[in-house]
């Protein structure tokens, strides 16, 4: 038996960089996040005692494989181990398998929705149950503690919940989630108009992230006054989308992306500028995903304007992802195949 996961990507309008520390904790932050209809995947085989701990990324085409967990060698697909070693048994053979719809670093928290996927399979597998805030706490604790990634847990909140999220970070420590409500004339509104454009231009959030935390720690007032600016457009956007208030969401989606960008010049994009330009006469709003510097950007299109934007930015050279909303979450469910053909040769080509 096979235990399978799924867990969505975001997208985020406003707020993010507030969720990390020392930002949000000195400060207090909020985002304003939403699940998408593209995922990361995990599947768990538990294995007959003795056939050792065997890691896959169908993504990157490697592996890593050892007797036990202890065993793993390091330098090799590091985040699935770090997962791993926190989670399973020692003694335990199986073996881990994922991969993802979205490329690295497009900038819709990939990461975060993989350690949450990967959370929820193994807690499938052995029979572990958590709730979705659990999940995402979990996962981002592993991320940022394990690992030492620098960053915040806006990832793993949105990959657990799905839905369209406000997160508020308390001055001293703690997060509180809300699910936003919408109308369902906004959802569809929103849905129609927003696409997700990749550039091919990925960027490395940690590295990003780093810069964030060493302008912040030397007290740069720019990149202090655009966070400010950042979370106040996420709380205004929460109210503009609940109101059904289009043209308040696209104001702050503007100033977040403004705002983005002066936090330090490692995210600002070249060429997310260079696409803004060339589709100015079709879209009203847009935002870099992530912590910048290049992937991802949504944009909300003009009215009539959709299709002409979309084949517009694929003669530019970018791939397009229509925007429909995940409201699930992460889930997981049992397969009755097993992965024995696949481990026999994921293992051989470990060795």
């Amino acid at each position: 038996m096979k235990s399978c996961s799924r867990a969505p990507v975001r997208v985020d309008p406003a707020g993010g960089g507030t969720d990390a520390p020392p930002f949000s904790v000195e400060q207090g932050g909020t985002v304003i996040n939403f699940a998408i209809n593209r995922h990361v995947f995990a599947s768990v085989d538990r294995l007959a005692a003795g056939n050792g701990v065997t890691i896959y990324s169908e993504d990157l085409q490697i592996g890593v494989t050892a007797d036990k967990v202890s065993g793993l060698p390091k330098g090799r697909l590091d985040f699935l181990q770090a997962f791993v070693r926190r989670l399973v048994p020692e003694d335990e053979s199986i073996l881990l398998v994922t991969e993802s719809d979205v490329p690295a670093g497009a900038g819709l928290g990939g990461s975060g929705a993989l350690g949450v996927a990967v959370v929820a399979a193994l807690d499938h597998a052995f029979g572990q149950k958590r709730t979705p805030i659990e999940t995402a706490r979990i996962a981002n604790e592993i991320e940022r503690k394990d690992l030492g990634y620098p960053g915040g847990s806006q990832d793993s909140f949105a990959a657990a919940f799905g839905g369209i999220n406000k997160l508020d970070y308390a001055k001293g420590g703690g997060v509180a989630h809300r699910a936003l409500k919408l109308s369902n004339d906004t959802l569809m509104e929103l849905e129609y108009n927003s696409l997700v454009i990749y550039t091919s231009e990925a960027h490395v959030s940690g590295n990003i992230h780093q810069d964030i935390l060493d302008s912040y720690g030397m007290k740069d007032s720019s990149t202090f006054t655009a966070l400010l600016s950042l979370r106040d457009a996420a709380n205004s956007m929460a109210m503009a989308l609940e109101c059904g208030d289009m043209e308040g969401y696209i104001n702050n989606l503007n100033l977040s992306c403004e705002s983005l960008y002066l936090l330090h010049t490692s995210c600002d994009s070249i060429a997310h500028r260079k696409y803004c330009r060339d589709l100015e006469e079709h879209i009203l709003g847009r935002k870099t995903c992530g912590a910048g510097g290049g992937g991802g950007m949504v944009v909300y299109t003009r009215s009539g304007h959709r299709r002409t934007c979309i084949l517009r930015a694929r003669e530019l050279g970018g791939e397009v992802w229509p925007v429909t909303l995940d409201f699930n979450g992460v889930v997981s469910w049992p397969e009755k195949s097993t992965s024995k053909g696949l481990f026999e040769k994921i293992k051989s080509s470990c060795r």
